[in-house]
């Protein structure tokens, strides 16, 4: 019934909270007074500290004036009042500010708080009771980095909920209300299992009930190593919407970490949580593919012989973090937002498969999957030619991914791939970069010498390579996979494309 009992949380608002359905956790967290109250507090402070920032500036700038003024060598302008056209040239640069459009200083308060590097982690805790007034569940929902994702899905995400592609925009309705914010809590509050194939990890999704956010659980290690690089991340993501910088990096637009007890089941559960934006959201999708780079292994038809062991594997880790904790103390986060104690799982995850489908099951029914193919199933698709693409689109397509693989090289990140989808409709194919929250660490580099091991002589190199190799490895297969159809409005220089031009810094 969705635990109806529980506090209504700003506004009378009533979210459900399902216990096998962490969505709906999250939903009820960040719709509760408490949540509201805690994210207020860090934007007073956000605003006292830009506020303070600007009037060391302005001071900087009066006394520099001054200083100027005084120190000049003609003596007879001491003292003297500024002259006609001075005030005429102030004024005129105060008409200038007060004609702005409002929606320009709310895209830059958006952008500063994106780039905002000050942790703004919210801890909520939430109980359920029953008749007599005895907790029978509690739940609780670190959130972190509040305020940048916020910030992130206001300049992201549409304030419409139709099933449209979604576009961006600078208006007044989309940066000046909360719209955003009530759609997306409202997606979250409802969702649906999702049946995918190939993981190795193992790691569980689920795709909100209009279909416009993928979640999944990741594990305590990828949790830790995104959240230290959230900085750079959020930073890498305004230079994109808010500079043009090109880039398909699928958003992430919330991480969480939920834990869960029953008390008169015995049950306790902790999780790691991303949201992410579904980049097939409103398409039509007919066939999908997940790009890595490498040929070794990477046959849809390899991983699926597996995939009975890899459910398994997955079943009983699900078991093992529902008997990780031993108190309600272990379900709690300073308020620094640190890790909660979890379990650790270093696998990593390739050739996941993503639905296409539009049907939408009810109840607690799984959502089936669409099998997703890899390096080698696309170079057969293709007949090992390249896919053949407008001189606009590929260009757009070598910047994105050249500005993408430089960012995550430089954050030591790696394993990520590109999901390509083709809608056959609209002739249109459907990119964008995933599974970026993975770095290469010490576990990694075991992993690359296991599988160098029984390499031979002219075998595929392992994908587990060196965050460089591995950017580059990507990029020249990219080369490989799409080329440019000259057209009558083509032009050459679309056709030479020099790599360095326009790199992200």
């Amino acid at each position: 019934l969705g635990r109806p009992k529980m506090e209504a949380g700003v506004g009378g608002v009533v979210m459900p909270v399902y216990d096998d359905k962490p969505s709906t956790i999250i939903a009820h967290s960040l719709a509760s007074a408490d949540y509201a109250s805690q994210f207020r507090r860090f934007a007073k402070a956000e605003a006292k500290g830009s506020s303070d920032d600007s009037r060391r500036r302005n001071k900087g700038n009066r006394d520099s004036t001054i200083e100027d003024y005084f120190a000049g060598s003609d003596s007879t302008h001491k003292g003297r009042s500024p002259s006609n056209s001075s005030r005429r040239s102030n004024q005129r640069k105060n008409n200038t500010t007060s004609n702005q459009s409002p929606g320009l200083d709310v895209k830059k308060g958006i952008e500063k708080r994106m780039r905002d590097r000050n942790k703004t982690h919210i801890k909520h805790t939430f109980r359920d009771y029953d008749e007599k007034e005895n907790q029978i569940a509690k739940f609780v929902c670190t959130t972190f980095w509040a305020t940048q994702f916020q910030a992130v899905r206001q300049a992201f995400l549409k304030e419409s909920s139709s099933k449209n592609r979604q576009t961006l925009s600078y208006n007044n309705s989309t940066f000046g209300t909360n719209i955003i914010e009530k759609n997306f809590v409202k997606s979250l509050s409802a969702s649906l299992n999702w049946a995918v194939s190939g993981g190795k990890s193992g790691a569980s999704f689920s795709k909100t009930s209009d279909e416009r956010f993928i979640v999944k659980c990741i594990s305590r290690t990828e949790l830790q190593m995104f959240l230290d690089c959230a900085p750079a991340y959020f930073n890498y993501l305004s230079k994109g919407f808010f500079h043009g910088l090109p880039s398909m990096l699928a958003k992430i637009v919330g991480v969480y970490q939920i834990g869960y007890h029953n008390r008169v089941t015995g049950k306790r559960t902790m999780d790691q949580v991303v949201v992410m934006q579904n980049i097939f959201y409103g398409r039509n999708i007919s066939r999908v593919f997940d790009l890595k780079g490498s040929l070794r292994g990477r046959f849809a038809k390899h991983l699926s012989q597996n995939s009975e062991k890899n459910s398994s594997q997955s079943s009983q880790k699900r078991k093992k973090r529902s008997v990780t904790f031993g108190s309600d103390s272990d379900m709690s986060s300073d308020e620094e937002g640190e890790i909660l104690p979890s379990y650790r799982d270093s696998d990593d995850e390739e050739g996941v498969t993503y639905s296409a489908g539009q049907d939408e099951p009810s109840g607690d029914e799984t959502k089936p999957a669409v099998s997703t193919f890899l390096d080698g199933d696309f170079l057969e698709f293709t007949g090992g030619r390249p896919l053949p693409l407008t001189d606009k689109a590929r260009a757009d397509f070598h910047w994105s991914i050249h500005n993408d693989t430089y960012f995550l090289s430089v954050i030591n990140v790696l394993d990520y791939s590109i999901l390509v989808g083709i809608d056959e409709e609209k002739n249109e194919l459907v990119v964008g970069i995933i599974d970026f929250m993975r770095q290469y660490d010490i576990l990694k580099q075991m992993e690359r010498v296991g599988k160098s091991i029984p390499m031979v002589v002219g075998s595929e190199a392992p994908t587990i390579i060196q965050p460089p190799l591995y950017k580059a490895r990507f990029m020249n297969a990219m080369e490989r996979y799409f080329m440019t159809v000259p057209s009558k409005w083509t032009t050459p220089e679309l056709l030479i494309i020099q790599p360095g031009v326009r790199h992200q810094s």
